[in-house]
């Protein structure tokens, strides 16, 4: 039987990514629950995002998620959280929101 989670995110920082793309990190604190609400896993992940693309690392990921499953789902919904964001994320240090 397929599991199914539930994703909250958090921006707590955004850096200039200094590699001549006008790249920035963007520093995302994942929290990752099952179906009955239990807190599956916890965990802080860089996004690197440009005019180009959303880019998770995939070394923060795998060094902290064992599943591969969770692994690629949790890579896409970064991908998915940042998107919208990326006009709006300039660098510094943000508020916690929950």
């Amino acid at each position: 039987m397929k599991e199914e989670y539930s994703f909250r995110f958090q921006v707590q920082k955004v850096d200039e990514a200094l590699d001549g793309n006008e790249s920035r990190h963007v520093h995302v604190l994942a929290k990752v629950f099952n179906q009955e609400k239990e807190l599956v896993h916890e965990g802080r992940y860089r996004v690197k995002f440009n005019d180009i693309g959303v880019f998770p690392f995939p070394a923060d990921i795998a060094g902290q998620v064992q599943t591969k499953s969770l692994q690629r789902l949790l890579m896409v919904e970064l991908k998915r959280y940042i998107k919208p964001q990326r006009r709006f994320l300039t660098p510094g240090e943000y508020k916690p929101v929950w």
